[in-house]
């Protein structure tokens, strides 16, 4: 219908009419553009906000899991103090049911739980742009910095105890549930085990893996904070 009004108007060289004609047909299409682009922004929004849940409930979880590895940590960097001191203490005793206690407490250490699946898919998808927030961007780059090198590092501790502590491992082959029964030659070979100066060096160097996994793992819990710290209310992100 327009443009039949703006094709007579030009017929009778109706300049005013063509103007006006146009005029309207511009609003029209800035008006289209904008409620496009609101609905748009709109959506953005409403994605960010899902975004948004999603990272609290994700980096909660990072956190609490992170603090109970934490405790783990401090536990075995304690029992391997322990275990080192037993060894060296009494390097001769039959007391075989404490040795196994205090050998199973002290080896070992947590594998770090690794990325946010959130911010992976983040990244993925390239929603990251729906994000406004600089100092969240920031914090998510930064935690998964953190994850990347902790990851590295636990990779050089975890070869670090199978190239130098596999005696303790050895030593927990032999930790049966019938550990009392266990017969002459075993018992022998424990013997072995305990008074080797391989044995006190490997609980030493479990120990030091521990402390070193110790402060990556509070590294990692103080940068999954900040990322909690810097997710806006679920008002402010809707």
């Amino acid at each position: 219908m327009i443009l039949a009004r703006i094709t007579r108007a030009l017929k009778e060289q109706n300049w005013f009419a063509v103007t006006l004609e146009f005029l309207i047909v511009l609003a029209g299409v800035g008006i289209g553009f904008q409620v496009s682009a609101w609905n748009e922004a709109r959506l953005d929004r409403e994605r960010e906000a899902l975004i948004v849940q999603r990272l609290q409930a994700d980096f909660t979880d990072i956190s609490h899991q992170t603090a109970l590895t934490i405790e783990q940590l401090e536990a075995r960097i304690t029992a391997g103090d322990a275990f080192a001191r037993f060894l060296q203490d009494t390097p001769d005793g039959t007391d075989t049911e404490a040795f196994f206690a205090s050998l199973n407490q002290a080896v070992g250490t947590p594998v770090p739980l690794g990325r946010s699946a959130t911010y992976a898919e983040l990244l993925a998808s390239g929603e990251m742009r729906l994000i406004r927030s600089e100092s969240l961007r920031t914090a998510l780059v930064e935690f998964d910095e953190q994850v990347r090198r902790q990851e590295l590092a636990y990779a050089s501790l975890a070869r670090l105890i199978t190239d130098n502590a596999g005696i303790l491992v050895q030593a927990q082959s032999f930790s049966l549930d019938s550990r009392g029964d266990l017969p002459p030659h075993l018992s022998d070979a424990i013997a072995e085990i305990r008074r080797s100066p391989d044995t006190f060096a490997a609980a030493r160097l479990t120990q030091r893996v521990n402390q070193v996994n110790l402060y990556w793992h509070r590294g990692t819990l103080e940068r999954a904070e900040n990322v909690l710290d810097a997710l806006p209310a679920s008002g402010d992100a809707a």
